[in-house]
């Protein structure tokens, strides 16, 4: 007697993938290079109790574009501070717009205002 296993969900779904697009390879989205740039508008960015936002550059993008209207009315290095979320920003490079939004960002990236 011979036993037919009934295919997997995966299995199923990855034949009916191929029965729909033939033997051709898939192309797969290029990751972004270490050098590439992002771009996300300040906005979409979520502060804290004082309006205070921190980005921590895990990524190794060097470069962040940010879209805003706001305009800049300070920036430079912080002093010893820790935000009202308690991430402690001593020595990370900082702007502030005109709204009361607080950006602040470590050395090796740089913030593109647009």
């Amino acid at each position: 007697m011979k036993v037919k296993a009934e295919p997997t969900a995966n299995a199923a779904l990855t034949e009916l993938a191929r029965e729909f697009v033939g033997s051709a390879e898939m192309p797969r989205p290029a990751a972004p290079s270490a050098g590439s740039g992002l771009e996300l508008a300040l906005s979409d960015l979520i502060s804290d109790a004082n309006g205070e936002v921190v980005l921590f550059n895990d990524s190794g993008f060097r470069t962040l574009a940010l879209s805003t209207e706001q305009t800049v009315v300070a920036d430079g290095q912080a002093k010893a501070h820790v935000t009202a979320s308690g991430e402690d920003v001593s020595g990370f490079n900082f702007v502030t717009f005109d709204n009361g939004v607080t950006l602040y960002f470590q050395d090796g990236l740089d913030v593109i205002l647009t």
